[in-house]
């Protein structure tokens, strides 16, 4: 293992790595597993698939660092890679489900409704959500998605946003306070 004479940010760690230092790698995902982590979940039906979707990701990460370009953090470089696996692990779960309609006459291949996933369990919720979303300012909203929906801390979605970290956190702010009066008569 390397050690550092000081904590080296990620754009060292992803040099040190792409000039053979594996351990280097290690100490990218030990920074990022929690949040990435959240990530994967939002996409998982339980916690098995959330790591299964998280070393995909982190697989492809391993296999792409070398063509990093510096441009953006890598937390947003790997919160990507995870969004993509998990919509590839969503899609490509829809389709086993398809592919095993036949299957589903045999009462012991299908599971109780209470550990099945429901997508439209809570639809009219996330529609009233995403109506009263709609009437947010843009940068209001993109504060609540980044924050609240992505996982991504205020100092990390402020660099995605290009503002600085105290007016992602009153953007956001606002915007909850806006969505609280919006529907305060809804639920």
């Amino acid at each position: 293992m390397s050690s550092y004479s000081h904590k080296p940010d990620d754009f060292e760690l992803v040099r040190a790595y792409n000039s053979g230092d594996r351990e280097a790698f290690k100490l990218i995902v030990k920074r990022h597993n929690q949040r990435l982590m959240a990530v994967a979940r939002r996409y998982a039906r339980n916690e098995h698939d959330a790591k299964d979707i998280l070393q995909e990701a982190l697989f492809k990460a391993s296999r792409h660092l070398h063509n990093f370009r510096f441009e953006a953090a890598v937390s947003t470089w790997l919160h990507r890679l995870v969004l993509n696996s998990g919509h590839d692990y969503v899609t490509n779960s829809q389709r086993r489900e398809l592919s095993n309609l036949d299957d589903t006459d045999d009462p012991s291949r299908t599971l109780p409704a209470a550990l099945t996933y429901d997508p439209f369990r809570h639809l009219d919720t996330t529609l009233t959500l995403f109506a009263a979303m709609k009437q947010l300012r843009p940068d209001q909203c993109y504060a609540l998605l980044l924050v609240d929906l992505y996982g991504l801390d205020i100092a990390s979605a402020a660099r995605i946003a290009k503002v600085r970290p105290g007016t992602m956190k009153s953007r956001r702010g606002r915007a909850r306070a806006h969505l609280r009066e919006i529907l305060e008569g809804s639920w």
